[in-house]
């Protein structure tokens, strides 16, 4: 099979997984720059972000001062989005946070996740492991190494010290009952597959925590670290209706405001669907501004609420659909600019990731069937081409 083929096969699937509408491409290669702001704006910026943001780290901790949860919502497979996590953790942990909850590991594998960052010793063979059951094609290094950093927090922690406790979130999927591509729109095959999970199920052990006295920072994809926000189902620029709801849906409703999203800066797929090319987020209006700085672009967090951003409408999004006027204080309740999207650099796949002790299970844990009968270099191949997507704005926006 090709890596296009891979590539549309991985963008189907990932639609169903996020409970999405499908879209069409709506664009090619070129990408413009961000349309420049007016000045007004510029100024309103550099003033404000310089009295209200923080470094992000510092602004990340801030926050638990008056909530229970953080959720952080990347967009998958960029690397500082990775490597900030791994600088989080001990800083957090610094200031009493104890619990980390994760998307990319499940609930069942609970066991191997408090074994593994309590141990005396870091176990790559474990941490992969653990990643792998979770996600087949994720094999990742710096997710990975988000693990190891909490093994490392634990063992450098001071005497006496809580350790920081991962919490694995997602459901168990048994992908051996898609036999054919045709599958993967029967939605009584997917009641199979799920056995009926859904991200209710992912927000119960992080309530638990909570309801612990524990503080947890949480470590998802953007659409499922939704609070406040209610994803829309889009198809070719056309509302389908309201998606399904979403773990931070389920957490807000239990905590209220004491749960927050923060999104870690990074492109959008535009108004045509969840496959449509990429744009820069909120019409482009934060790149635009630190492009426009004599002194460059600077890493910051801030509360959306309250910014001269948080009620510009915004048309270039898949999010307005079912929300217009769309406005970033709809979306989300903070946000982590981090540089520009042309320094942006996928993760890293880790060579070795399927060889020949895993290579039956990587099988049946393959959502293609296709994938059923593959060597593993063409297991390898397809797990490659899972990031092709997201290479499509690396380079290509400023």
């Amino acid at each position: 099979m090709s890596t296009k083929r891979f590539l549309a096969v991985t963008i189907s699937l990932l639609v169903v997984l996020s409970g999405c509408g499908d879209g069409s491409r709506n664009g090619g290669d070129d990408l413009e720059d961000p349309r420049p702001i007016s000045v007004e704006l510029e100024a309103e910026l550099e003033g404000w972000l310089s009295e209200h943001g923080s470094e992000p780290c510092e602004y990340v901790i801030g926050l638990f001062a008056d909530h229970d949860v953080v959720l952080l919502g990347e967009q998958h497979r960029i690397r500082h989005d990775a490597l900030f996590v791994q600088e989080l953790l001990p800083r957090v942990h610094a200031a009493g946070v104890t619990v980390f909850a994760t998307e990319f590991a499940r609930r069942e594998d609970q066991r191997l996740l408090d074994s593994l960052v309590v141990d005396t010793a870091w176990r790559e063979d474990l941490g992969r492991e653990i990643i792998f059951r979770q996600f087949m094609p994720w094999g990742y290094r710096e997710y990975v190494d988000i693990l190891k950093a909490v093994w490392k927090v634990n063992l450098d922690r001071p005497r006496g010290s809580a350790p920081i406790r991962v919490l694995g979130l997602n459901n168990s999927y048994d992908y051996t009952h898609f036999r054919s591509e045709s599958d993967w729109d029967d939605p009584e095959i997917w009641k199979l597959v799920t056995a009926g999970q859904t991200e209710e199920d992912w927000a119960e052990p992080v309530l638990d925590a909570v309801r612990g006295g524990a503080k947890v920072l949480l470590h998802s994809g953007i659409h499922h670290a939704f609070t406040g926000y209610v994803q829309p189902r889009v198809q070719d620029a056309k509302f389908l209706g309201v998606g399904q709801k979403r773990l931070g849906n389920f957490i807000r409703e239990a905590l209220g405001s004491r749960a927050v999203t923060v999104f870690l800066h990074a492109p959008w797929n535009g108004p045509v669907g969840y496959n449509a090319d990429f744009v820069h987020p909120a019409d482009g209006r934060l790149d635009a501004f630190m492009l426009s700085r004599t002194d460059g672009p600077f890493p910051v967090g801030f509360d959306v609420e309250g910014s001269p951003l948080a009620d510009l409408h915004i048309e270039e999004a898949v999010y307005k659909h079912g929300h217009e006027p769309f406005t970033l204080s709809g979306f989300c309740d903070g946000w982590i600019y981090t540089k520009p999207v042309s320094e942006y650099e996928p993760v890293t796949y880790i060579e070795d990731w399927i060889d020949d002790a895993n290579l039956s299970r990587a099988r049946m844990n393959a959502m293609n069937p296709r994938w059923r009968d593959f060597s593993v270099d063409e297991m390898h191949e397809g797990c490659k081409s899972y990031m092709e997507d997201f290479r499509r704005f690396f380079g290509r926006l400023r």
